[in-house]
C-alpha cells in the first residue's frame, strides 16, 4: 500500500501543471518583491506630481499578494508531498526541498516588502525631492 502511494506522489510530480506550482512557490515570492522595488521606484515620480500614494499603496499590495500566494502555494505543495527521508534521493526529496525553501523565502520576501511599505505610509512619495 505504501508503494502504491509514494508511486502516485511521483506520478503527480511529474505533470507540468504540479511542476509550475512548484516553481512559482519558489521563486514566486522573490520575484515579486523585486518587482515591487523596480516598479515602485519607477511609480514615485508619477504618484509626486499628483501628491498622491495611492498608486504605490496598490502596486505593493499586489505585489504583497502575488509574494503570499507565492507562499502560500509553496506551502500547499509542502503538505501534499508529506514527511520523506531527509537523505533520501529523488523528485519527492527535491519536491519537499523545494517548497521548503519556497516558504522561507516567501516569508522574508513578505516581510521585505512590508518593511519597504512603511516609508510610504509615514513619509508620502515626495520626501527627499
Amino acid at each position: 500500500m505504501t508503494a502504491r502511494v509514494d508511486n502516485e506522489r511521483r506520478v503527480e510530480l511529474t505533470r507540468t501543471r504540479t511542476s509550475v506550482g512548484l516553481w512559482f512557490g519558489l521563486i514566486g515570492a522573490p520575484a515579486a518583491a523585486l518587482a515591487s522595488t523596480v516598479i515602485n521606484y519607477s511609480a514615485v515620480d508619477r504618484a509626486c506630481v499628483g501628491n498622491n500614494s495611492l498608486v504605490l499603496h496598490l502596486l505593493t499590495l499586489l505585489f504583497l499578494i502575488v509574494a503570499l500566494a507565492a507562499g502560500f502555494t509553496a506551502w500547499w505543495y509542502r503538505q501534499r508531498i508529506g514527511d520523506w527521508p531527509a537523505t533520501a534521493a529523488g523528485m519527492l526529496p527535491r519536491a519537499r526541498f523545494m517548497t521548503t525553501v519556497g516558504i522561507l523565502l516567501a516569508i522574508v520576501a513578505t516581510f521585505g516588502m512590508i518593511l519597504q511599505w512603511i516609508p510610504i505610509f509615514f513619509l508620502g512619495p515626495c520626501y527627499g525631492t
